[in-house]
């Protein structure tokens, strides 16, 4: 992952797992955030606090619309979880399990040592109660006979193995490692790696060539895209907006600092119907959730989803020159507010 890290740097690395795009690492949530304005969902747990309905840790769930742009920026890397995940050879076998005997031989030598330590203090405690210390010694030959009685019975070895043989006889200890490691046999890669997988895209062609991302492939997602980066490149922050009633909500800057002021709904085409009583109902629950309900019209500039597949696969929505080219197309906005109730 560094070696990915340097090689383009300013990139985040975005994880898909089924699909699911994710930020593992604080310092790309801090960079995609004080960057490029965007937020994501939390959706990790935080092991120290009990009730988790209200502050959750990583990873970084991002919005389809946010990979998108942050890809059409140069700004992400999406990785492919499934195929970074790449089978052992047999040399990374043998070297695994040494490590795991190895790892198993330090684990009963510390129980060994825990062992003994708790021997000694008991005798000590034996000694000051009783104050009977030939009786102690007497037992202490007893074991010390035991223990050469049941060397003697086993197979004659190397003396360089008997510790070891002794330490493997010894009920197994599980350990639990107190710092991260980096995951054996993860490789996210561009090409030209040992695992020879391509796993790595730097574009949304690449991706779509590789059937690894797909959004937008209709002409409802294509609109999504249009008023996201629309809002977006005015300065707006948005997130998801299911909880108030539309597909967007929207902030005039960093959400931990303001509140959203408008509530977006998506319209695909300046075709698409809209109800009367859809009207209303945007605009009494724009106000009863104390903000303006945002119509959002895409003007899509591509309608037919197979030309729009091609445009993908030649390149054309990765562009993004210095006037902030919107491969989408434009939109126009119209904000409703229910007069004379509740404001």
């Amino acid at each position: 992952m560094e070696e990915l890290r340097k090689a383009h740097p300013g990139r985040v690395p975005i994880l898909l797992a089924n699909g699911v795009p994710f930020l593992w690492e604080p310092q790309d949530v801090e960079l995609v955030r004080t960057k490029h304005n965007l937020c994501g969902l939390l959706s990790g747990t935080l092991p120290l606090i009990p009730q988790q309905n209200v502050f959750l840790g990583l990873p970084l769930r991002l919005l389809p619309e946010e990979v998108v742009l942050l890809l059409r920026r140069k700004a992400a890397i999406l990785i492919d979880e499934k195929q970074a995940y790449v089978s052992p050879n047999d040399e990374s076998k043998v070297e695994y399990l040494k490590q795991k005997e190895q790892l198993v031989l330090e684990q009963k030598e510390e129980q060994r040592k825990q062992q003994e330590d708790h021997r000694q203090r008991v005798e000590a405690a034996l000694v000051g109660e009783a104050g009977d210390v030939k009786a102690l010694e007497r037992r202490r030959a007893r074991q010390v006979a035991k223990a050469l009685q049941d060397t003697e019975s086993l197979d004659n070895k190397p003396e360089a193995n008997e510790q070891e043989d002794a330490l493997l006889k010894m009920p197994y200890l599980h350990h639990t490692p107190n710092t991260s490691a980096e995951i054996p046999g993860y490789i996210p890669t561009l090409g030209g790696s040992p695992s020879k997988l391509q796993n790595a895209y730097l574009t949304l062609q690449s991706a779509q060539a590789a059937g690894i991302w797909t959004y937008p492939s209709t002409l409802a997602e294509r609109a999504r895209c249009a008023v996201f980066e629309s809002l977006h490149s005015d300065g707006y922050f948005l997130s998801t907006g299911l909880r108030f009633g539309g597909d967007f909500v929207v902030y005039p800057g960093d959400p931990l600092r303001y509140h959203s002021h408008y509530t977006a709904t998506v319209l695909s085409t300046p075709k698409q119907p809209m109800a009367a009583f859809h009207v209303i109902a945007s605009g009494r629950l724009g106000t009863a959730v104390k903000k303006s309900h945002l119509i959002c019209q895409a003007n899509t500039l591509t309608l037919d989803d197979d030309v729009a597949l091609e445009r993908r696969l030649a390149g054309l929505d990765d562009a993004l020159d210095s006037d902030q080219t919107k491969p989408w197309g434009n939109v126009e906005y119209w904000s409703l507010a229910w007069a004379g109730f509740g404001t």
